[in-house]
């Protein structure tokens, strides 16, 4: 049975479909923040989702919304170093607009910081992004990328170092 924070045992009819109900939005939402694409992010998720399933059945899922989203974590790390080239270089072909209203000016901030957040590395990336948007502990951090506390520690400070350096150097 699900706990109140819906992240403990089997979905409450017992189905995988529930479970993927559950769980689906949240782990798109991370997906989508960790690769900037809804595309490679559905299917990031749906490819994680398969590979949990065959464990599920089996009883061996205590939790699966961590679960989860460790799978999407490690399915975006292994498809993201290429797209991470790719936007780099979409980065460079950028146009700089200047005179924009309010709604235009937070599309592109929503875009400074997600450029800025694909030049992080992988870990970096997935640290920070576990760590404010999940707004996760710095354990359960820990435990979804399968690194020490430590090391979240570092990655997250160091992410936001080369956040706030991206961010200050694209400004006008």
């Amino acid at each position: 049975m699900l706990d109140p924070a819906g992240d403990a045992g089997q979905a409450p009819d017992g189905s995988f479909g529930a479970l993927y109900a559950q769980h689906r939005t949240p782990a798109l939402r991370l997906a989508y923040l960790l690769c900037g694409d809804a595309d490679r992010a559905e299917e990031a998720v749906a490819e994680a989702f398969s590979r949990v399933y065959p464990r599920w059945r089996t009883g061996k899922v205590a939790e699966p919304g961590s679960y989860v989203r460790r799978a999407v974590v490690n399915e975006l790390r292994t498809r993201g170093r290429r797209r991470l080239l790719e936007l780099r270089e979409e980065r460079r072909q950028t146009v700089d607009r200047t005179t924009l209203d309010d709604v235009a000016q937070q599309a592109v901030e929503r875009d400074r910081i997600q450029i800025a957040l694909a030049a992080l590395p992988i870990r970096q990336r997935a640290a920070v992004v576990l760590r404010f948007y999940e707004d996760l502990p710095e354990a359960q951090v820990a435990a979804a990328l399968g690194i020490s506390v430590g090391t979240v520690k570092s990655s997250v400070s160091r992410g936001l170092t080369r956040l706030r350096a991206a961010l200050q150097e694209e400004e006008p």
